[in-house]
């Protein structure tokens, strides 16, 4: 199984998402955040999955999401 990267983390840092993370009050934002933060601290996405309740290709697309687009494109629903 391929590791989930983390391409281009458009200035952000584990730090600086963990303090957006407590600025959001949907709870589903939350979650997307966190499992970005968790693959960027080097967690596998299968751990990460069981951590934030959802499945493995959830969080790759969360991933995939904030590749492409920093977290603006993660927030956007």
């Amino acid at each position: 199984m391929k590791r989930l990267n983390i391409i281009d983390n458009h200035g952000w840092t584990p730090r600086k998402l963990r303090k957006q993370e407590r600025k959001i009050k949907n709870a589903h934002l939350r979650q997307r955040v966190m499992a970005v933060r968790l693959v960027m601290e080097g967690y596998l996405g299968k751990d990460v999955a069981s951590m934030v309740n959802v499945c493995r290709q959830t969080v790759s697309h969360y991933v995939s999401l904030f590749n492409e687009g920093d977290l603006e494109l993660l927030l956007h629903r």
